[in-house]
């Protein structure tokens, strides 16, 4: 994937064993790599890990803004556990004395200050989410349920009709939370099948991996939101490899009953305003669904 946007690769590492030596893996993109010691580098590795260099295409050299670089974090690394700290220059406010203003300054009188930007360079660490998925449904409040479903699907003034936070077990292993918005999701209010709404995000060991699996749930339930994520899948996962291995039948399987055992919660509530609210929105989905589900 680095050969993407690179033409030359170069991961420097340093193992934690006593004694060890840096070394240097390097590649332009073709078969051939070489690898050497590194202990005489400028910039040696302190105690141990690894860094990773990539020599940007000219068509690539976006991925060096702070912007770009926190956006695709933002997009994938949202729920990543560890800590992700970003290089960035920041600017910060301070006041200080105005010499120009204090010259007349009459003794006892208060010294005279004005506003000056200070700018800073170093890394700054990445506010990730927390993954509710990963905790027991009985530890997570409503209020945390609503706060993600807002957070997560920039709905910040939806609240959610209804929700469900299960576990998938067997011959795949997966959790999960569906939502049930309180209102039309504005993608889908033009077009209700809109190919770009997004609706259904695949995570494994909370990487995101993609949103457009048109698989994981049948176009007639486009508009439930929710999360999948599962440590079975490999993290280079794809299309292909989903629809050979015939996990997105089983996860589909399993997202369709539990938005159906929502929309019956939905039903049976003996406030019968919500239904009514429901049909209005998602109605048109439902009939769709009774001719398209086989």
């Amino acid at each position: 994937s680095a050969y993407l946007v690179a033409d030359r690769v170069e991961v420097v590492t340093k193992s934690m064993q006593p004694g060890s030596p840096q070394l240097r893996w390097e590649s332009s993109a073709g078969q051939s790599f070489t690898i050497a010691d590194d202990d005489d580098s400028d910039d040696p590795i302190d105690t141990s890990g690894t860094r990773i260099i990539l020599h940007l295409k000219d068509d690539s050299l976006q991925y060096m803004e702070t912007s770009k670089v926190e956006e695709l974090l933002k997009r994938y690394s949202e729920f990543i556990e560890f800590p992700i700290n970003v290089w960035k220059e920041t600017t910060e406010y301070k006041k200080v004395p105005d010499d120009e203003a204090n010259k007349d300054l009459a003794e006892g009188e208060e010294p005279k200050m004005k506003t000056v930007p200070e700018t800073k360079v170093g890394y700054e660490q990445m506010e990730n989410a927390k993954p509710i998925w990963l905790r027991s449904p009985g530890d997570v409040t409503e209020e945390e349920y609503d706060e993600f479903y807002k957070t997560a699907f920039r709905s910040s003034y939806d609240e959610p009709m209804k929700h469900t936070h299960f576990v998938l077990e067997g011959q795949i292993e997966a959790k999960a939370v569906l939502y049930i918005p309180g209102m039309l999701p504005f993608e889908l209010s033009k077009d209700m099948f809109d190919e770009n709404a997004r609706n259904i995000r695949l995570y494994v060991k909370r990487v995101f991996i993609n949103d457009k699996f048109e698989e994981l749930m049948p176009r007639w339930l486009k508009f439930v939101r929710g999360v999948v994520d599962s440590d079975d899948l490999p993290l280079n996962v794809s299309r292909e490899i989903l629809q050979k291995s015939k996990v997105l039948s089983i996860i589909n399987k399993r997202l369709v009953r539990k938005s159906l055992d929502m929309i019956r919660d939905i039903a049976d509530d003996d406030d019968e305003t919500k239904y009514l609210m429901f049909w209005n929105n998602f109605g048109k989905y439902l009939k769709v669904g009774i001719i398209e589900d086989e």
